[in-house]
């Protein structure tokens, strides 16, 4: 499986603060050789903007690749969930 290197939390939309809402927003994300998001899906999502905060941050991911028996960078499909919270 890749492994985030550089994974900053998104940022709450100020319509979304205003409301209160928490909540997760899913994502498939593919993780390229190369380390970085090229793909990414909302699977499950909250609204007030959320979903385009948590993709507009893990598309500046910077991800260690997933390695195949032999070693070799292989291009995969990950899970991620942007959890919402305020405290």
């Amino acid at each position: 499986m890749p492994v985030c290197n550089i994974c900053p939390y998104p940022i709450y939309t100020d319509e979304a603060r205003k409301v209160k809402m928490q909540g997760t927003v899913t994502l498939r994300v593919l993780v390229g050789t190369d380390g970085r998001a090229s793909e990414i899906r909302v699977i499950r999502g909250v609204g007030y903007g959320l979903e385009e905060r948590a993709v507009q941050t893990v598309r500046g991911w910077k991800f260690t690749p997933a390695r195949d028996a032999a070693r070799r960078p292989v291009t995969v499909w990950v899970t991620i969930e942007a959890v919402f919270r305020l405290f």
